[in-house]
């Protein structure tokens, strides 16, 4: 199992669970049409790491 020894680094990262429940969202709002599993995944990682770049960014702007 890989862990990550930085907890600032590890928080701009979403969890397991947060792709999980924007994959579910992703899929609700398509209709909940089957077959696009990894791809609603692979979308909800993406807004997400997205996102959490943004706040990254933000974050470190603030503290300069």
């Amino acid at each position: 199992m890989l862990t990550n020894s930085n907890p600032t680094e590890k928080s701009l990262h979403p969890t397991h669970e947060e792709v999980g429940l924007r994959a579910y969202q992703i899929y609700i709002e398509r209709g909940c049409t089957d077959g696009h599993d990894v791809d609603d995944w692979l979308q909800a990682e993406h807004e997400l790491l997205a996102q959490y770049a943004n706040v990254g960014r933000i974050a470190k702007g603030a503290g300069a």
